[in-house]
């Protein structure tokens, strides 16, 4: 599903604002949400035709997607997380509540989260992201 939604949503509206001269742009539809920013250093004007305009994909680090395990409700562990938190080790995210018994999501490890792709007590699938969190 992660996947369909990048090739569906996100590298349209990324190549569309490479070849633009926008320095920011942001698309909110419902639960969906995306920004897109340039950095100040050049504008799209002063690059070279024949240059990528992005840096190459093993210089730019991927974020882990922590996905669920199972077909449940999820259920934020308190404190909740927020986009741009920096966890020091593995901690408790949240836990999917199937048939009464709380199934933990765990960070793994220390990283920043860098997206939450779900709600509290919303209904999640087996194999939906969850978290994505950035290592370093």
């Amino acid at each position: 599903m992660f996947d369909e939604t990048i090739a569906r949503r996100v590298r349209p509206l990324a190549e569309a604002f490479r070849a633009s001269g926008f320095a920011r742009l942001r698309v909110k539809d419902g639960d969906f949400e995306l920004e897109l920013r340039r950095s100040g250093r050049s504008s799209a004007g002063s690059l070279p035709t024949d240059a990528p305009a992005a840096p190459p994909e093993s210089a730019v680090p991927k974020p882990e997607v922590l996905t669920s395990d199972l077909v449940g409700v999820i259920r934020l562990s308190r404190p909740a997380v927020s986009e741009g938190q920096t966890l020091e080790s593995d901690r408790e995210l949240a836990f999917v509540e199937a048939l009464g018994i709380r199934n933990p999501v765990r960070s793994r490890g220390a990283g920043k989260i860098c997206a939450i792709f779900v709600t509290e007590g919303q209904p999640v699938e087996y194999g939906q992201p969850l978290f994505a969190i950035e290592r370093g």
